[in-house]
């Protein structure tokens, strides 16, 4: 079936489609269901001269106020959801939100998605930024995806592709895009994972923002570990001693509970997000000598 350009919308609002609520529209907007959809929508825009942008649960991202040029697919595929009791994975499409993979790995008392249990965002963008917590990474799990490669041909790839490393992947230098993925779990106790998931979950809740608060994540990635040391050090702690979560830039502040996370009060723009974090980068910098690194993506018109 041909694409049916009667399905993009024009100047759409991206900000409600982030979980910061903040940003400017896409010039074009273009939801998709299918994997079909998003090699159909992606050859529209190069046919197009279009650049093109894909968004998945808008985590981990702060848009422009003046929007994004182009088209912005946004990755609604939930269509596959397979489960192998003999080889232990599950194989999800990306448009599922990275909850669906701890939640189906929980209720089929497969282990090692807990870590991720309370992380906000989709598979898509989970694998993109190689989300973890509690020294865990989801290229721990990743066993292998369909992707769309950048030249238009969709093939499968195992986790080596990506070249993960710490929070980053290929896919935040190259326009590759998942379109599903397999991961490798091992069969545990089911109490034992229902028990770490909601403790897991119970902690987070403590010091992270409500679903309620518009918050991108986990502002600044953790710190390189210290010589002769093998854990990275908490952007958080380095925060908290330059007093982080008493300075604020109009709409936006850092989280009383929590110095890694900016929050948007309710009004803040993108310009307001940007400007607070580089008070917080120049400040640990200034007082530190460590140069702080954002983990949340900066996309749009920044011109």
């Amino acid at each position: 079936m041909p694409f049916n350009e009667k399905l993009i919308k024009n100047n759409y609002p991206l900000k409600d489609l982030t979980t910061f609520h903040i940003g400017g529209p896409a010039d074009f907007f273009f939801e998709a269901e299918t994997a079909q959809d998003i090699v159909d929508a992606v050859n529209y825009a190069k046919t197009a001269n279009l650049p093109y942008f894909v968004i998945g649960g808008g985590s981990n991202l702060v848009i422009s106020d003046k929007g994004i040029a182009g088209l912005v697919i946004q990755n609604s595929i939930k269509n596959i959801k397979q489960i192998d009791f003999d080889n232990q994975t599950i194989t999800l499409s990306t448009g599922h939100m990275l909850s669906e993979l701890v939640n189906t790995a929980e209720k089929e008392g497969f282990t090692g998605a807990e870590p991720f249990a309370g992380i906000p965002g989709s598979l898509g963008g989970a694998i993109c930024g190689n989300a973890g917590a509690y020294g865990k990474s989801i290229s721990d799990i990743l066993l292998e995806a369909e992707i769309l490669l950048s030249d238009g041909v969709v093939k499968t790839v195992n986790k080596d592709f990506f070249d993960f490393s710490y929070r980053t992947s290929i896919l935040k230098r190259e326009s590759h895009i998942v379109l599903s993925a397999t991961f490798a779990l091992k069969q545990g106790n089911p109490e034992a994972i229902a028990q770490e998931i909601a403790q897991i979950k119970a902690t987070r809740k403590t010091k992270h923002p409500g679903k309620e608060i518009g918050c991108a994540g986990s502002f600044f990635k953790n710190l390189p570990p210290k010589p002769g040391e093998s854990r990275r050090r908490a952007a958080g702690e380095i925060l908290e001693k330059i007093g982080a979560k008493k300075i604020s830039f109009g709409g936006a502040c850092v989280y009383e509970n929590h110095a890694n996370f900016i929050i948007n009060k309710g009004n803040a723009k993108a310009s307001d997000v940007r400007s607070l974090a580089k008070i917080l980068i120049d400040k640990v910098k200034e007082l530190y000598g460590v140069e702080l690194e954002e983990e949340v993506r900066y996309v749009g018109r920044w011109d």
